[in-house]
C-alpha cells in the first residue's frame, strides 16, 4: 500500500512525514494474533499515537474487545465496527484481514509498538512548531509568552512514555540497603551526636533536626499570614545553599531581583537593611557595614543563584524556565514566593487553579530531582480565632494545596498578635504535614527581621534583644561550606 499517496494529509508537515505504516499495521495485527499482548503496550501507547483514523479505531475496538474477554479476529472486529456506527472508518472490509493474514508473529509488538510511539512523538513536535509559527506571527503577541508556552511543550515531550510500570521489587530493595549502608557509614564517621542529612540542609540546626533537609522531589509548601517572615525563610534558605555552591533558582513573584538581592546582601553579610536600602555616612557603623557588604556582595555574585522577578509568572512559563535553566546546569534547589501573586485564569475556579500550581510544583520536583519550596498565604480567619496558629483550612483555597503538598510548614509569631508576648523575637516553624518527619513539632526560630534572617534559638529567645552582643555566629556555618 501506498500511504503517501493513499493519504495525502500526510503532506502537511512536508515530504517526510513522521509516520511508519508498517509498524502501524504490524502492532495491529499482532494484538489480532495475541491479545494477551495489549497488556505489554496499553500503559504507554495511546490510540492518538496512531497516525491513521482507521488505525486509532481498530486499536479502539481491540481495547474494547479485551475488556470483554473476547477475541480479536476480523469478524469481531467487523462485527465491533458495525456495532458502534463506525464502519465507513475503515477503508474496505477486508483490511481487517490482511492485517491478520500479514502478520506472521506478535512475537515484536514492543518494538513495532515503540517505532509508532517514536513517530506520534516527531508529529507532536513539529505540530508544536506549527504552531510556534502561528502563535508568533498573531498581532499583539508577547515573545516571552509564545516561547514559554513552546517550551513547556516541548519539555513534555522528554519525559519518555516507557517510563514507569510495575516492576520486581528486587533492583529497589537493592538500592534501599545501598542508601541504608551509605547512611551508616556517614554516621559512623560524624559520630554519636551528629545528625546526617538526608537532602539538602537548611540554615537552621533544628530544622535540620526534625526534617532532616531538603529532600530531593519534595514539593514543601510554607504558608504564613503577611509579616510572619515567609519571603525572610525562602531567600534565606536560597541563598544558604547557594552560597554552599549549589544551583539554586528563585521566583520572586513579588519582589524585583533588586530588592532580594538587597535582602539577600543584608542576611549574608548581616548588615541593617534599612543601611543596605539607605546608606548615609554619618552612620558610627558605616564603615563597618561597608566592609561587610562589600565580603557579602563578592560571595553572592560568586554563588549561582537565579533570580526570575516576572510578576504574575503562571505555572507553565515558571516550569518552562525552570528545565531550561536545568539543562543548561541541573538545579538544585527551586524557590517559589509565592503562589497567590501567581499569574491564573481567572475564568477558572481559583481553587484548580491554585492546584494546578501545586501541582506544576510537584512535578518540576520530581522531574529535576530537586526540592522545591512553595510559599503561600494564609486568609485572615487565623487573625479572628482565639488561637491564631495557623491550620491547614487557612491555607487560600486550601483543598488542592493541601492533598497536593509533600510537607506543609507554617510560620506563626505570637508577638504579631500580642505586642507583650513572653514569646517576643520568635518565630514558630510548625511542621503540619509531611511523610518521614516529626508533624506536630514546633521549631523556634529568632527574628533578625532587621538583617532580613532568622537564625537559630539556643534557649536564650524569652530574653532576647535584636543587640544582644552574643549574636556573633556565621551566616554559612562551617560545618555546611563546601
Amino acid at each position: 500500500m501506498n500511504a503517501a499517496a493513499d493519504y495525502p494529509e500526510m503532506h502537511a508537515f512536508g515530504d517526510r512525514v513522521p509516520f511508519s505504516l508498517d509498524a502501524e499495521q504490524a502492532v495491529l495485527g499482532s494484538l489480532m494474533l495475541a491479545p494477551h499482548m495489549l497488556a505489554q503496550v496499553s500503559d504507554w501507547l495511546t490510540e492518538g499515537d496512531f497516525y491513521r483514523h482507521d488505525h486509532r479505531m481498530m486499536y479502539r475496538a481491540i481495547g474494547g474487545l479485551a475488556e470483554r474477554e473476547s477475541p480479536c479476529d476480523p469478524v469481531t472486529m467487523t462485527d465491533w465496527f458495525e456495532a458502534n456506527g463506525l464502519m465507513d472508518a475503515l477503508e474496505y472490509p477486508s483490511y481487517l484481514v490482511e492485517l491478520a493474514n500479514n502478520t506472521p508473529s506478535a512475537a515484536n509488538v514492543v518494538a513495532h509498538a515503540e517505532i509508532v510511539v517514536e513517530r506520534s512523538r516527531l508529529r507532536q513536535a513539529a505540530d508544536i512548531a506549527e504552531r510556534l509559527r502561528a502563535a508568533a506571527l498573531h498581532p499583539g503577541a508577547a515573545s516571552d509568552a509564545v516561547v514559554a508556552e513552546a517550551s513547556h511543550q516541548l519539555a513534555a515531550l522528554q519525559v519518555s512514555r516507557l517510563r514507569g510500570g510495575l516492576m520486581p521489587i528486587k533492583p529497589s530493595m537493592s538500592r534501599l540497603f545501598d542508601q541504608m549502608q551509605e547512611r551508616y557509614d556517614e554516621a559512623e564517621k560524624a559520630g554519636k551526636d551528629a545528625r546526617p542529612l538526608l537532602g539538602m540542609p537548611w540554615p537552621w540546626r533544628d530544622m535540620n533536626r526534625v526534617t532532616k533537609g531538603l529532600r530531593d522531589g519534595v514539593l514543601y509548601v510554607v504558608g504564613a499570614r503577611p509579616n510572619m517572615g515567609k519571603t525572610v525563610f525562602g531567600l534565606q534558605a536560597a541563598v544558604f545553599n547557594a552560597l554552599r555552591g549549589e544551583h539554586v533558582a528563585v521566583f520572586s513573584v513579588e519582589m524585583s531581583t533588586d530588592e532580594c538581592m538587597a535582602r539577600a546582601v543584608a542576611a549574608t553579610g548581616m548588615i541593617p537593611h534599612d543601611w543596605v536600602d539607605n546608606p548615609t555616612p554619618y552612620d558610627d557603623d558605616a564603615e563597618t557595614h561597608w566592609s561587610s557588604l562589600s565580603n557579602a556582595a563578592g560571595q553572592l555574585i560568586g554563588s549561582t543563584l537565579l533570580v526570575d522577578d516576572t510578576p504574575s509568572i503562571t505555572i507553565d512559563q515558571l516550569m518552562a524556565r525552570a528545565r531550561r535553566a536545568h539543562r543548561q546546569k541541573p538545579i538544585r534547589l527551586i524557590v517559589v514566593d509565592h503562589i497567590h501573586d501567581m499569574g491564573v485564569d481567572e475564568k477558572r475556579e481559583l481553587r484548580r487553579e491554585y492546584g494546578r500550581i501545586v501541582q506544576g510544583a510537584k512535578t518540576l520536583a520530581k522531574e529535576l530531582n530537586c526540592p522545591v519550596i512553595l510559599m503561600a498565604q494564609l486568609n485572615r480567619l487565623a487573625g479572628q480565632r482565639k488561637d491564631p496558629r495557623p491550620v491547614m483550612s487557612d491555607l487560600r483555597e486550601s483543598g488542592e494545596i493541601e492533598q497536593k503538598a509533600d510537607v506543609i510548614l507554617f510560620l506563626h509569631r505570637d508577638d504579631y498578635y500580642d505586642k507583650n508576648s513572653k514569646r517576643r523575637g520568635i518565630v514558630d516553624v510548625i511542621l503540619a504535614k509531611g511523610r518521614n518527619i516529626k508533624t506536630g513539632e514546633n521549631v523556634e526560630l529568632v527574628n533578625c527581621f532587621e538583617q532580613m534572617r532568622l537564625k537559630d534559638n539556643d534557649g536564650w529567645g524569652h530574653d532576647y534583644t535584636q543587640d544582644d552582643p552574643r549574636d556573633i555566629e556565621r551566616y554559612v556555618p562551617k560545618s555546611f561550606r563546601r
